[in-house]
């Protein structure tokens, strides 16, 4: 250890680090390269971990309904299937804000009058940042009032990456600002509320801006009935009474493997560079996330204070190392086979603790920094190895072992 802290590793060791700071400074500033940037952060190597998981079980509270094509008529068909037999909560991720058939509508709303715990779809528009770095919605879009007075509403769009017609759905928002003062809550953190509010509150004390969706896993991790099992009550009592209910769209029928509507990439894609189909529909995703609130499943993210000295340690001791090989007569010439063997070492390393991290212990650590950092170091030590000694004198080559 002794030498390990001298002035000539650590100016090494920020002269690296303050590179990268610069780079990414550049990169929000050119288009292209911003652009590039957007497209890497598209993929986390965060998302391996849910693929390598053991499949998990079927969680028995949540129970997806799939309504395809049904206009209001047939969906007041379903509720009143379904009601017959008690579910706890039902959700509808539907949008019912324009008013159609006044026959359909009528049945409708008399079927969101018999159900007792009703959630119901809304949709936060026009954020504003606040001074303080909140953000405040300035509408809030909800289904017809008629609709809207027999239930609760969420909001059940992602408004994080994840919306865009390429992006991967990776995290939620437990509640959001509305500029009349008033907060709105998520559709899954509505429905976790409903069926038990003891755990949607510990959600919600978090008080994280957003949280990692911890999957469970896709539609063959809940019960589903497709649109006939329900219209032919297809099923047994106990699948239905004292569960949570989401009705959503599934498709034509869940089994459909298409470019559909309402359907999202996940991390539980199986080709995450080169797209194939969006991998879960919307309904899907919150039937996980409510599951994670249920089961207190959170993914806990590193601090920031935590990622940086982890990116300092780990470029210091590649700054000490790279000097004993690049210092070294014996080993100087081998500089570059060695400082790549051992760079391309020490990333699967890193890629191997982040994984393993996330899936064992539910904790994500962003190592964004520390890998580049490990990329760049062996070049740029060089490039400053060869200046100090060439101007200054400093690490002049030396035989070691000897």
């Amino acid at each position: 250890m002794r030498g390990f802290f001298r002035w000539y590793y650590w100016l090494a060791t920020g002269l690296i680090l303050g590179l990268l700071w610069l780079l990414q400074q550049v990169a929000v500033r050119i288009d292209f390269l911003n652009a590039f940037e957007q497209a890497l952060a598209d993929f986390t190597i965060t998302d391996l971990a849910f693929r390598l998981r053991e499949p998990a079980p079927v969680d028995p509270r949540v129970v997806l309904v799939n309504i395809g094509t049904l206009d209001r008529a047939g969906i007041a068909q379903q509720l009143n299937v379904l009601n017959h037999f008690k579910p706890r909560v039902v959700a509808l991720d539907v949008n019912f804000q324009d008013s159609l058939n006044h026959q359909a509508d009528s049945a409708l709303e008399a079927a969101l009058a018999r159900t007792a715990r009703l959630v119901l779809y809304s949709k936060v528009d026009s954020a504003v940042a606040q001074p303080n770095g909140q953000v405040v919605w300035h509408q809030l879009h909800q289904v017809l009032p008629r609709f809207a007075r027999h239930g609760r509403s969420g909001f059940a769009n992602a408004l994080t990456p994840g919306e865009g017609p390429f992006e991967t759905w990776r995290e939620t928002s437990a509640s959001e600002r509305l500029a009349s003062g008033a907060t709105e809550l998520s559709l899954a953190t509505q429905i976790a509320r409903q069926y038990d509010s003891a755990r949607a509150n510990a959600f919600l004390t978090r008080q994280r801006d957003f949280e990692i969706i911890n999957f469970k896993g896709n539609d063959l991790q809940f019960t589903r009935l497709d649109v006939q099992d329900v219209l032919d009550t297809n099923f047994m009592r106990e699948v239905v009474q004292d569960k949570i209910l989401i009705m959503c769209y599934l498709g034509g029928s869940y089994v459909d493997q298409t470019w559909d509507y309402d359907k999202f990439y996940t991390p539980l894609n199986p080709q995450q560079i080169g797209r194939t189909p969006p991998d879960m529909f919307g309904g899907v995703v919150h039937a996980n996330i409510v599951s994670m609130i249920l089961d207190a499943r959170f993914i806990n993210p590193s601090p920031n204070w935590l990622n940086l000295l982890v990116a300092v340690a780990v470029t210091l001791f590649n700054v000490r190392f790279f000097a004993r090989i690049h210092h070294s007569r014996r080993w100087g010439l081998w500089y570059n086979l060695v400082s790549k063997l051992f760079q391309l070492v020490e990333l699967l390393l890193i890629n191997f603790v982040v994984i393993y991290l996330f899936a064992r212990f539910n904790w994500s650590m962003d190592l964004t920094v520390t890998v580049f950092a490990v990329v760049l170091s062996g070049d740029v030590f060089e490039i400053y190895a060869t200046f100090m000694r060439n101007w200054f004198g400093v690490g002049r080559p030396r035989e070691r072992g000897r």
